[in-house]
Order: C-alpha cells, then structure tokens, then sequence
C-alpha cells in the first residue's frame, strides 16, 4: 500500500467513524427541533422520521477532510491544497446550508428559491473562471462553457436529489459512482479527486446503516445536494476535452462520467419525460421513479433498491470499460446501455400494469420512505 492509499483510508476511516457517530445525534437533535418528515400524502412512510442525516454526512465528511490536509505531509509529491479549493469547499457548503433551510421549512419553501440557491453555490465555484470572462471578455466558446458547466452541475445534483426517494437508495447509488470514479481518477492524473471521492465514500457507508433497509432518519436536501455537487465536481474530470473542436464536439468525453452516474442521470431524465408528457410541472415529485414502481411490481422495499444498486453497478462498471476505451466504442457502450435501461424500464412497466390487473389495490407502496425525491 502506498502512502497515499494509506492516507485515503485514513480520511476514509474517520468520515466513517465520524458518521457512525454523528448520525443518531443528528437524529436525536431534529427530534427534538421538529425538523422531521411526516407521512401523509403521497409520503407514505409510517413513522415521523427526522431529516437531519445530510448533516451528519457533511460533518463526517468535513472530518475526513480536515484528516487529509493534516496528515497530507506524509505523502511525497502529494497536496491536498486547500487554499486552492477554496471556491470548491464554498460552493459546497452553500449548497449544503441551501438544502438545509429546504429541510427545516419543508413545508413551505418553493422550489424557486432552492433553485437560485442552487444556482449561487454553483456560482460561486465559477466565479474565479466567470470574473475573469468579465473583466477581460471571452469568445462564445468560454462562455458556452460556463454554460455547459452550471447545467453539469443542476443536472447531477438534482439527478441524485430525485433519487433519494426511497430508504437507502441515494446513498448507495453515490458510493456506487463515487467508487467507479475512483477506478479511473486512481489511474490518472487527479489523485487529489480520488482521495476526496474515497472520504465521501465513508460519510455516506457510515450514514447507510442508519437509513437502509429500516430508517431512523432520512438523508434531507442538505445531504443529497450536499453530496451531488461533490459527485459533480470529481466526475468532471472525466469530461475533459468535451466542446473542443472536433467531431460532435468530442462529446465522447462526457459518456463514461454518464455511464458512472447512469441509473440517477436515467432514473431523472426518465420522470421528467413521463411529467412532461402528462402535462405536470417537472419540479414537482411523485411515485413514477423506477424504484416506486418496482415495488407496485410486488418486490419489496428492500428488493427494489437492491436491484437497482444492481443495475447501477451494471451501468458504472460499462463507464469505467467506456473511460479506456476509443470514442467509437465509447458511443457504441453508452447506446446499448441506453437500450439496455429502456428495456428494463418496458419490463418494469409491463408487469407493473399487469400487477394492477390481476389485484387491483394490492401493490400499494408501503415502505418506511416512499416518496417523490430530495427526501420529501
């Protein structure tokens, strides 16, 4: 083991103490302050169940952290840098403060200002490439980059937001792409992207026992935001080259990060279309998500993220063959693994509709946390 693999599992064994630790507390305090889920409609879990555990992620996370730029001496041609990522860890903790005041006033905080929220935090991480564009101008290129950049951003986190609409599923599904980019960030030039992606790892396998398969507290916007602008931060480097000059604007070099991400990115992309189609806002949540309608399926809870941890892993590990491989094979992967998703979603649906026939009321939805996304 080399000593910067030890000092990724130190980060990665404190985030996971820390969170062990630090997640029932968490729980105890939202009791106590009523910041906590309710069933009723369309929240179907049976039990009150604090929001507070993004909170316990994010100080878990911040400890692991802190243990990299401590011990960071030890590794050779290794730095952490804080200083330099200082745009980077603002943006985050924005982010994280955002979906937190979305927690506390769950009940009556729009999605228009988590939005703008969103888009602040995001700003700020721009902001050192933004101020420059300004002050010295820039062609329709940069700017068309920055553009491409801030949708990045909105489309994993609210990706990942909408994906924690069932007990354990958000978690997982981040550790899953967390670990699949590690695979390719272990092999290039961004150690750095590793080692945090590693320590995140841990705040979320240490929240994990907590929410799946029984939950006593729910992950809540500040986590799955919190965690989705880190997802997006270190999958960017697999995007690199994207809007250069060449064919299709070498988009190749955004599949494998796609790949990575694929069941949330789908999952997404998947509801809005289905919300568009019946003419309902895409912002609001529901029970369409594949996850929902697995279980109308007849599987349980359990059963149904479990699959789609499957189907997830499935998907991560074509992304990493995708990271190696030439752009062709790159589109050739990505297009089968859509017909691949597509199927799957038909199958689902089919039996779900024959479900519904066969035994009419019988396929309800009765898990601890059912519900649209972002943990509401």
């Amino acid at each position: 083991m080399t000593a910067l693999h030890q000092l990724a599992l130190q980060g990665f064994l404190v985030a996971l103490t820390s969170a062990l630790i630090l997640v029932p507390l968490c729980a105890k305090i939202a009791r106590r302050l009523g910041v906590v889920d309710k069933p009723g409609g369309r929240k179907i879990h049976a039990n009150v169940t604090p929001l507070l555990g993004g909170v316990g992620v994010f100080l878990a996370t911040a400890a692991g952290f802190a243990t990299l730029a401590l011990f960071e001496d030890n590794v050779d041609g290794f730095a952490m840098n804080l200083p330099q990522l200082k745009w980077v860890l603002t943006g985050s903790v924005i982010m994280f403060l955002v979906g937190l005041i979305d927690d506390v006033f769950k009940d009556s905080m729009a999605f228009q200002p988590k939005l703008l929220g969103q888009i602040a935090a995001i700003g700020v991480l721009m902001w050192p490439y933004l101020s420059t564009l300004i002050q010295n101008g820039g062609t329709a290129g940069q700017w068309a980059y920055q553009l491409f950049f801030l949708c990045w951003y909105l489309t994993i986190i609210n990706s990942f937001n909408f994906s924690d609409n069932m007990n354990g599923l958000m978690s997982g599904l981040s550790v899953i792409s967390f670990l699949a980019a590690v695979v390719y960030l272990g092999s290039s030039d961004s150690e750095r992207s590793m080692v945090l992606a590693i320590v995140l790892c841990g705040g979320l396998l240490g929240f994990l026992p907590y929410n799946f398969p029984k939950s006593m507290i729910f992950l809540g916007d500040a986590g799955s935001m919190f965690v989705g602008f880190w997802m997006a931060w270190a999958q960017f480097d697999l995007s690199r080259g994207f809007l250069d000059v060449g064919p299709l604007l070498n988009m190749h070099h955004l599949l494998p990060a796609i790949l990575i991400m694929g069941l949330p990115l789908y999952d997404a992309a998947f509801v809005i279309v289905m919300r568009a189609v019946d003419k309902r806002p895409i912002y609001l949540g529901d029970d369409q998500h594949l996850s929902h309608r697995l279980v109308r399926c007849g599987c349980t809870r359990t059963e149904a993220v479990v699959i789609l941890w499957g189907l997830a892993i499935i998907l991560a590990a074509v992304g990493i063959v995708a990271a190696f491989a030439e752009p062709l094979w790159q589109y050739l992967l990505f297009s089968l693994s859509f017909v691949f998703m597509l199927a799957v979603t038909r199958v689902v649906m089919r039996v779900e509709a024959k479900t519904k026939l066969s035994a009419p009321g019988t396929a309800e939805l009765t898990d601890d946390h059912v519900a649209g996304e972002g943990g509401s």
